[in-house]
């Protein structure tokens, strides 16, 4: 699977994890009442992906 057409597909207080089997951990956990939704978080997992990818010289256009 191409690393571009990686999705969120499911988000706990605790970890997320993509389309490819990956499951990471959240670094603080999450308050029940202000989990996002896969799709809301997806644009969190965007962004960040494309500041820390090493070809953009760290630069991301602000969103949201």
């Amino acid at each position: 699977m191409n690393e571009d057409t990686v999705k969120v597909i499911r988000v706990t207080a605790t970890e997320f994890e993509l389309s490819d089997g990956r499951i990471y951990e959240h670094p603080l956990p999450l308050e029940p009442d202000e989990i996002p939704t896969a799709s809301e978080f997806q644009e969190f997992y965007d962004h960040w992906k494309n500041i820390l990818s090493f070809g953009n010289g760290g630069k991301a256009s602000n969103y949201g």
